[in-house]
């Protein structure tokens, strides 16, 4: 933690330990946020303990620490912080595995990306006639390939 990184003894473990507790209320609410939408959004959610450790937002209170020790499962210290996180873990995964295309916000979202994707490529065949047509106006592939 960089911010900790000169102190010692408790006032380094009471900063690691108060931005362990911002991490998980940030990830709560941000659960919360993606129970509500039914989909999950953009934001920052960490799948690892490495993901965890090195999260940085010092505006909302939340640092990053070097020691692995810090996410022990038995730690006297962070103990409780630990298991919290795994349950954060196991209620996201919903909307953490796949791409989720099971949810009907998911298959509009790739539906509006596909129709998009199809109208460049539209214009794209559009602008191709057309250059082709003033290179050479008498091309087979002009009258051979109908285009609406």
């Amino acid at each position: 933690m960089t911010k900790a990184k000169y102190l010692q003894g408790e006032s380094r473990t009471e900063l690691t330990k108060a931005s362990f507790q911002n991490k998980i209320l940030e990830m709560t609410s941000r659960l919360k946020a993606w129970k509500m939408q039914g989909a999950r959004d953009d934001g920052k959610w960490p799948e690892t303990l490495a993901e965890l450790r090195e999260w940085d937002e010092p505006e909302k209170g939340i640092y990053e620490w070097t020691s692995p020790n810090v996410t022990s499962r038995g730690s006297k210290t962070y103990g409780d912080l630990v298991k919290q996180y795994w349950q954060l873990q196991t209620d996201a995964e919903p909307f953490l595995k796949g791409d989720r295309l099971d949810t009907l916000q998911g298959a509009k979202k790739l539906n509006r990306a596909l129709a998009q994707q199809n109208t460049r490529l539209t214009w794209q065949i559009m602008e191709l006639r057309d250059a082709l047509a003033r290179a050479d106006p008498k091309n087979e592939a002009l009258s051979r390939l109908p285009f609406p």
